[in-house]
């Protein structure tokens, strides 16, 4: 039989996604006995709940919408009704998430999730699930301790289940709605609202932190896929504006008493906050309660990232025990976690002031820190997430995610709360994204994919880690068909100063002597090289297309401001945009025309948003380096960058410099390469209207560029699969026409 043809790109990043849907938020029971996790074994984004219990296979728990198992690839999903309300509703539906989080009841035998905005109770064996409440809207789903009770969030609020009876309390009554009107973006938030419930051991006092955005900027978006055009509009601040209030309050649900910002209804109480400072100009990183006694810790930042706090409050003694206060003027985006050690006694963070991210405790009374690693290795969880931190009381041993073994990997490790030598648990190769510990320490669930692996969810025995487990198998049968190759990483140094650069090579597989191939660069961005397989982005499985179908070399280089190579190069990032990290991309460019089997001529780069930047600053500062360049929702103007992009910017009335230095609105005229713009008008990240700007200062200098933009997505422009089916097949085409693929015979 004649061998299949190569897939198509529409059929890559349309859905179900070949390569599946990884599972996620893998939570032991209580006893340990059964591990729960979501999974969609189709590759839907509908997620079910599932349990594993010993060595058997896992079982799915719960059907919420058998309509979702008979969901078609993209293509041949049209129904009779093919009008533009027909064909929008059936794209929400083949988008539905499921569940989106679970609790373990205090025995074990039950669990509680929240699906369709109401939460429900179900048998750890199965069964009928029995709906608790009903109207929607909950989330936050949150159980106490003695397995009584379940507070949850509705409408910004604070609400608690009684188990026994069944009813339903509203904690709090400050909750104000958004004000937005269509539902895509990322600042859709409540105008007032509470957020992260959390219960102290005993079960007593019930904290949360309070945000409120009355006082920040309202962007507005106009909004076309309507009778009329609307002005929809979010809460979104530009740096210097006024910024969102956040505290942390606290319920005393013992007595009736509370510390919060409003009023208790049910409780006849008037909370007040708890006792910490500048609740405008900080964010609440940590939020966890002693596993020994009724002490919360509370970790904050400032928003322009110098400052971090670390706090312990006693709301028995109403006292506030700063810590850590401390200043460093480089930091950029956080990478501070902290936990309590098992025994309550000290607390676990990562601090950054010699050279790398590593972690410390200091006594929760107060007193001097010590390391608890040591070594030249970040302490960092993947992408830009921070670490994943746990304690284990019988073992005294402190788990933790690390770049331990090299930056292109993130690996589990633990090592004694005293401190000591790292001991790494995850022996397959790639990125390990979270775990969990089970109750009695002897098993770690942990998810995890590679280069060629897409992510699963393992089960580690910790006295054997390489008697690891594979308990789910995402893929769909088709990905067994598709050519994958494993890339190389490479090093090379910057051309301008003393930093080594790491980057990831995919190569054609067949690469023939005497011929030279085309290159892409991207997704440009931060974090890139690294042993993973990306989802939801279909990024993994257009770039192994690029490889076998266009002949393409696809390479990504890790960009300053990149976690895994310490502090220093990580923190050169902080006001440079368009500086140093342009440097690395013509070092990566002269590494590249250094390879016999690379054509200098054929070099393309694509990228999203930061990545989206730096194709434009490369194009209008180096002209002839690239053959062309695809610039998705970049950051042109940080004047519009988001107030979290402080911690990157700072704000302009304190660093003029920085924003007068970095806006893609002084530049263009040094255009010459072609350039493809694709940028949504619904996002709310890096507004559209920098992009117009730009587009209409870039015709009035008379230069020639395409665009393309997806009417109703929001930053990441290949989301819903329409869209990514649309901007993917225009991507391939301008690529083709600029940087054609194949390999060519080498000019003498």
């Amino acid at each position: 039989a004649a061998e299949p043809g190569p897939v198509s790109v529409e059929r890559l990043v349309s859905l179900p996604t070949l390569s599946g849907t990884p599972p996620a938020s893998p939570a032991w029971s209580p006893d340990g006995a059964r591990l729960a996790f979501l999974w969609n074994d189709r590759g839907f984004p509908f997620r079910d709940l599932w349990v594993v219990e010993g060595d058997t296979p896992p079982v799915r728990l719960t059907v919420m919408d058998p309509s979702a198992d008979a969901l078609q690839p993209f293509g041949e999903h049209f129904g009779a009704d093919l009008s533009l309300e027909a064909l929008r509703q059936e794209s929400s539906r083949r988008h539905a998430g499921g569940i989106g989080e679970y609790a373990w009841s205090a025995s074990g035998q039950e669990l509680y999730f929240v699906y369709r905005g109401d939460v429900h109770a179900l048998a750890a064996t199965g069964g009928t699930p029995v709906r608790l409440t009903e109207g929607g809207g909950k989330h936050g789903l949150a159980a106490s301790p003695d397995g009584e009770r379940l507070a949850f969030l509705e409408g910004g609020d604070l609400w608690l289940l009684t188990l026994a009876d069944g009813a339903v309390r509203r904690l709090t009554a400050d909750a104000e709605p958004g004000i937005g009107t269509v539902a895509v973006g990322a600042f859709l938030g409540a105008d007032v609202e509470y957020r992260r419930p959390a219960w102290s051991a005993d079960g007593r006092y019930l904290a949360a932190e309070f945000v409120d955005r009355r006082g920040v900027r309202r962007m507005p978006i106009p909004s076309y896929l309507h009778e009329e055009p609307i002005l929809h509009e979010v809460r979104r601040g530009y740096p210097g504006d006024a910024d969102e209030i956040r505290r942390v309050v606290m319920i005393d649900l013992g007595t009736g008493r509370g510390r919060g910002t409003g009023t208790v209804p049910e409780l006849g109480t008037v909370p007040v906050p708890l006792p910490l400072p500048d609740a405008t100009g900080r964010s609440v990183l940590t939020l966890a309660w002693s596993p020994t006694g009724a002490e919360l810790l509370i970790e904050q930042d400032s928003h322009e990232a110098e400052h971090r706090w670390l706090h312990v409050y006693s709301p028995a003694r109403g006292e506030l025990r700063t810590l850590v206060a401390d200043h460093r003027p480089r930091r950029i985006y956080p990478l501070f976690a902290s936990a309590w050690s098992s025994d309550g006694r000290r607390v676990h963070f990562i601090d950054d002031h010699d050279g790398w991210y590593r972690l410390h405790a200091i006594p929760a009374r107060g007193g001097r820190a010590r390391p608890v690693t040591r070594g030249e290795f970040d302490v960092a969880g993947s992408g830009f997430a921070a670490t994943t931190l746990a304690s284990h009381a019988a073992s005294r041993a402190l788990y933790f995610i690390a770049a331990a073994d090299g930056p292109y990997e993130r690996h589990v490790y633990r090592v004694p709360e005293a401190g000591g030598r790292p001991e790494r648990l995850t022996r397959l190769p790639g990125i390990h994204e979270t775990f969990a510990l089970s109750p009695d320490g002897r098993r770690l669930a942990v998810i995890g994919s590679n280069d060629t692996t897409p992510g699963e969810l393992y089960v580690v025995p910790v006295a054997d880690p390489a008697a690891y487990r594979r308990i789910t198998h995402s893929p769909l049968p088709e990905f067994a068909a598709l050519p994958l190759a494993a890339p190389r990483y490479v090093t090379f140094p910057s051309r301008s100063d003393d930093f080594t650069l790491h980057a990831r090579i995919l190569e054609p597989p067949k690469l023939q002597p005497g011929r030279r191939y085309p290159v892409l660069i991207g997704n440009v961005y931060s974090e890139t090289a690294r042993n993973q397989w990306t989802w939801p982005r279909p990024i993994s499985l257009l770039q192994q297309h690029l490889a076998h179908e266009g002949e393409y070399l696809v390479v990504q280089v890790d960009l300053r401001g990149s976690a895994g190579y310490g502090v220093a190069f990580r923190e050169a990032f902080q006001g440079d945009w368009g500086g140093g990290d342009l440097e690395d991309l013509h070092s990566t460019v002269e590494y590249l025309r250094t390879l016999p089997h690379v054509d200098p001529d054929r070099i393309g780069i694509w990228g999203n948003s930061y990545g989206g930047m730096m194709v434009l600053f490369a194009l209008f500062e180096r002209p002839g380096l690239f053959a062309g360049g695809v610039a998705g929702s970049p950051a042109i103007d940080p004047f519009r960058f988001t107030q979290y992009d402080q911690r990157l910017s700072r704000r302009p009335e304190r660093r003029p410099d920085i924003f007068a230095a970095s806006s893609l609105l002084t530049r263009g005229e040094r255009l010459e390469d072609p350039l493809l713009f694709i940028h949504g008008l619904h996002d709310d990240i890096v507004p559209f209207r920098t992009t117009v700007q730009l587009m209409e200062k870039l015709m009035l200098l008379g230069k020639d560029f395409d665009m393309v933009v997806p009417p109703e997505s929001g930053h990441w422009w290949a989301s819903p699969e329409h869209y990514a089916v649309h901007t993917f097949r225009k991507f391939m085409q301008f690529f083709a026409r600029h940087v054609p693929p194949g390999g060519r015979e080498a000019a003498d």
